[in-house]
């Protein structure tokens, strides 16, 4: 089960504006899992959180708009950044 970051969601406040809660839950989860989700990760986690896989396919790419996740060379590692990431 993650745990919902309270510091991590005042954190990205300021950086995307109003987050809805599953751009909150699912930075909870990247931030949960030391700030990388692997595709096979959230295939997990991402349903566990009411998220379905086109909603976090097209929440990924907001964040990524903000500036708040970008993917790993592989291209299949979510990568959240900092300040967002607390790990």
């Amino acid at each position: 089960m993650h745990r919902v970051c309270v510091i991590c969601l005042g954190l990205l406040a300021p950086v995307v504006g109003h987050a809805t809660p599953a751009q909150d839950a699912l930075i909870a989860a990247v931030n949960e899992s030391d700030c990388t989700l692997t595709t096979a990760e959230a295939n997990e986690v991402m349903p566990r959180l009411g998220i379905s896989r086109p909603e976090a396919i097209a929440l990924s790419r907001k964040l990524m708009q903000d500036g708040v996740v970008t993917f790993a060379d592989d291209e299949e590692t979510l990568v959240l950044l900092p300040p967002v990431c607390t790990k």
